[in-house]
């Protein structure tokens, strides 16, 4: 039996197996396609430390609500448009973005119209701070 035989008689399986290694590498091919520069939690905690980058959370307010990383500014990627002149006036910081699945694209293309350069997205999000135990705050709780 050569290798396209097999190919041939297990079509189904090499479907499967192409789909699967698609999937692990989508996020990877998403980010390099529209530029996202991702860091870690350890890089994102640098990028603050040593450049006072700003923080914008875009997720939801009840997800924010539930803890967010310390001095973030909740803008929602739906809202972020409307406070691009707020925001303007740290455009020469750095920018984290803090996302859920959702794509980050959108915020970043807001954030590049209104003069940021260096914009960072959280890989993992606010799950991946909370799983490297980073410090959380809270509405409620002094920034």
């Amino acid at each position: 039996m050569t290798v396209l035989d097999f190919l041939l008689q297990h079509v189904a399986l090499v479907v499967l197996v192409l789909a699967s290694g698609l999937m692990l590498v989508w996020p990877e091919v998403q980010s390099l396609i529209a530029q996202e520069k991702s860091v870690t939690t350890l890089q994102a905690i640098q990028l603050l430390n040593q450049r006072h980058a700003l923080v914008i959370d875009l997720r939801r307010e009840k997800d924010f609500a539930l803890g967010h990383l310390p001095n973030a500014r909740h803008y929602p990627t739906d809202e972020l448009n409307a406070h691009r002149a707020e925001l303007s006036q740290w455009k020469e910081r750095p920018v984290l973005l803090v996302a859920s699945a959702q794509s980050t694209g959108t915020a970043r293309q807001i954030l590049l119209k209104a003069g940021f350069v260096d914009i960072f997205v959280l890989k993992g999000g606010m799950t991946a701070w909370v799983e490297a135990n980073l410090p959380i705050a809270h509405p409620s709780s002094p920034q």
